[in-house]
């Protein structure tokens, strides 16, 4: 079973979404969350703080497990995706590391109902962070 981890990160009444990369086979070109593939062995925990280092150089301070969603066609529920909301991170600014993204930004509510997004449940779920 594939285990996803993704970080919702929050500043203010903002989410950080990252744009998929055109050459990615899946959702190229769509808003996503910080987050990839736990390795083997990997604890969420431990692999999410990863994913976020190697993607946008940011090493969160806390993570606050707020979800697990799975892709509309996922109906045997094989790759949950492990969403975690995170207001306290170190490393400043995000920046862009590798090549699996083309863009990044801050988004508030409003802008988040405008985008295509990765995964149809980010959008109730980033409704339901950025509320609090």
């Amino acid at each position: 079973m594939a285990k996803i981890v993704c970080a919702a990160f929050i500043e203010s009444d903002k989410v950080l979404l990252v744009r998929r990369a055109p050459h990615r086979k899946w959702s190229p070109e769509r808003w996503d969350l910080v987050g990839g593939h736990v390795d083997k062995g990997e604890e969420l925990d431990v692999a999410v703080v990863r994913e976020c280092q190697e993607e946008v150089g940011l090493t969160p301070l806390a993570l606050e497990h707020v979800a697990t969603l799975y892709e509309d066609s996922d109906p045997k529920l094989k790759a949950p995706f492990h969403v975690y909301a995170v207001r306290h991170w170190l490393g400043g600014l995000p920046t862009l590391l590798g090549t699996e993204h083309s863009e990044l930004g801050w988004f508030s509510r409003a802008e988040v109902a405008k985008i295509d997004l990765a995964l149809s449940g980010y959008r109730r779920l980033i409704n339901q962070i950025l509320a609090v």
